[in-house]
């Protein structure tokens, strides 16, 4: 077969899509073990890559450079005078990860703007002379556009009770408890 899609190059291959392969385990998986993950598939991959490449008899990066492995697959290619095909396959998985990420990120704001809210909710509270603290936001619906958002607040007593969220242009919100005086 034609280089790189040879079976010899599976473990370079694994390493060229390894940033698209974290961001759709990073899905589903927790940072802490995501980071240890990606440590030990990036090191398997150089370790088994380069032990395939010394079988071959062909000059092989050091092993150390499975900590910055786009330097490993650039050296890789360029030592044995090959383009440098699963260099460019990094360049991409890299960049339609970090597409993801963003996409992930624009979209998941509504969680991080609930979480922040939630202190403000007992705060309100407590301003109100009332004991229940909100313990989380949930229902969260956009009214609009990234400006308003009607949701449930999850209070300590087991009621919810709706809030309206504002988000300023400045990035500050502004949480109100309609029918405060019906609260409770």
């Amino acid at each position: 077969m034609n280089y790189p899609f040879d079976k010899n190059d599976a473990n370079a291959w694994l390493l060229a899509l390894l940033p698209l392969v974290l961001f759709l385990l990073g899905l589903f998986m927790p940072d802490t073990l995501l980071t240890t993950a990606s440590i030990g598939v990036t090191f398997g991959a150089v370790y088994g890559d380069r032990k395939t490449l010394l079988k071959q008899e062909k000059p092989a990066p050091s092993l150390w450079w499975f900590l910055i492995s786009p330097v490993y697959l650039w050296k890789r290619d360029a030592w044995q005078q090959k383009p440098k095909r699963l260099f460019q396959v990094w360049i991409v998985a890299t960049v339609l990860m970090l597409a993801g990420t963003w996409f992930q990120m624009s979209h998941d704001t509504s969680s991080a703007l609930a979480e922040s809210a939630c202190p403000t909710v007992t705060e309100i509270m407590q301003e109100n002379h009332q004991r229940a603290t909100c313990i989380k936001i949930d229902d969260m619906q956009e009214e609009v556009s990234g400006r308003f958002y009607r949701a449930r607040a999850l209070m300590n007593t087991g009621r919810k009770m709706p809030v309206t969220i504002e988000v300023r242009d400045d990035g500050t919100f502004y949480v109100t408890i309609p029918d405060m005086n019906d609260a409770y």
